[in-house]
């Protein structure tokens, strides 16, 4: 009996201590997982917005934890406040121009409280638009105008020495600062200024005159303002019809065939973008959770696609032997 009972309370000891291990086990995952600071991500929806994600989170997800929300062009700031209430996160991350507008309201609506440190991706005009706003730093959308000029000159048969531009004014200075990179390319870029809410019988106006001077190519800045759906239809298309010299876009939706518009575009490698965030956040944590130095960056990857059909359409010639270091071709 006395045995028995010895065998009995052995089982149950050990019972007790694998329940008690087990407990810990647990007890230690969890709060592993709650001592992880969290990052609240504010994103529109999109497959280019998503492999941005993607480059953020695959080197970081071990050691933080993302909180992902979408967000729609009728949201403001309200819910950029909802969502950090709840949250409580360490650090925001905005993709896109919709939630950096939002939360730039948001700031105003709170100035002079502590703002926690931000970071900004895949927003257009990113130096104009945080500007104003505290704590916040970011990488570029905009691949300067040089850069693509200088790939598209390597690829085909044909000097690029003038480049066509239409702008609005507010983009001014950062036309100038384009001017003076292709300039060191020895390239001269040639803008035409419009008002900053165009008419469409300006831009036609305007842009009939452009393509008649003496351009080798034309490149179409990413101006949403410009490029509205019914200035595409009625301005841009019909007349780059019969404009017979390389375009150069920086959307690749825009190089489509069908449009008969982009010939060429050089736009920030969207999964590239993530990984450049994630390795700006990395540095952050490691300053315990501080902006070190409030700059913006340029993108440090580019992906680019050429509309063969359309260069051949126009009878650009191409230096079959460059095609090589195109990232994508339309054929």
């Amino acid at each position: 009996m006395n045995a028995m009972s010895h065998c009995v309370s052995i089982i149950i000891n050990r019972i007790l201590l694998f329940v008690v291990i087990l407990f810990l086990l647990i007890f230690w995952g969890d709060n592993n997982v709650l001592a992880k600071e969290r990052i609240l991500v504010l994103s529109p929806e999109g497959e280019n917005f998503q492999y941005t994600i993607k480059g953020l989170k695959d080197d970081l997800e071990d050691d933080v934890t993302f909180v992902e929300h979408s967000i729609t062009d009728n949201m403001g700031e309200d819910i950029i406040t909802k969502h950090i209430h709840d949250i409580n996160p360490k650090m925001l991350v905005f993709l896109g121009n919709k939630p950096l507008q939002a939360y730039s309201q948001y700031q105003k609506k709170y100035i002079g409280s502590d703002f926690p440190p931000s970071i900004a991706l895949s927003a257009l005009y990113l130096d104009r638009q945080v500007r104003d706003m505290k704590n916040i730093i970011g990488v570029r959308f905009e691949i300067p105008a040089v850069t693509s000029l200088v790939q598209l000159r390597s690829i085909i048969k044909r000097p690029i020495k003038k480049v066509g531009v239409i702008y609005r004014e507010w983009m001014s200075d950062f036309i100038k600062q384009n001017q003076a990179y292709c300039l060191q390319e020895s390239i001269q870029l040639m803008g035409i200024k419009i008002s900053d809410k165009p008419s469409m019988r300006h831009l036609n106006y305007q842009l009939k005159h452009l393509l008649r001077k003496d351009i080798d190519a034309l490149w179409v800045v990413n101006d949403n303002g410009l490029l509205q759906a019914r200035y595409l239809q009625n301005v841009w298309i019909p007349l780059l019809k019969r404009f017979d010299k390389p375009v150069l876009v920086g959307i690749k939706a825009l190089t489509k065939t069908s449009l008969n518009f982009g010939t060429f575009s050089v736009e920030a490698d969207h999964y590239a973008l993530g990984v450049q965030g994630a390795e700006m956040i990395s540095d952050i944590m490691d300053n315990n959770w501080r902006i070190a130095d409030h700059k913006i960056e340029q993108p440090l990857s580019i992906s680019n696609l050429l509309n063969i059909k359309l260069i051949n359409k126009k009878k650009i010639p191409l230096d079959l032997d460059k095609i090589g270091q195109i990232d994508q071709l339309i054929q």
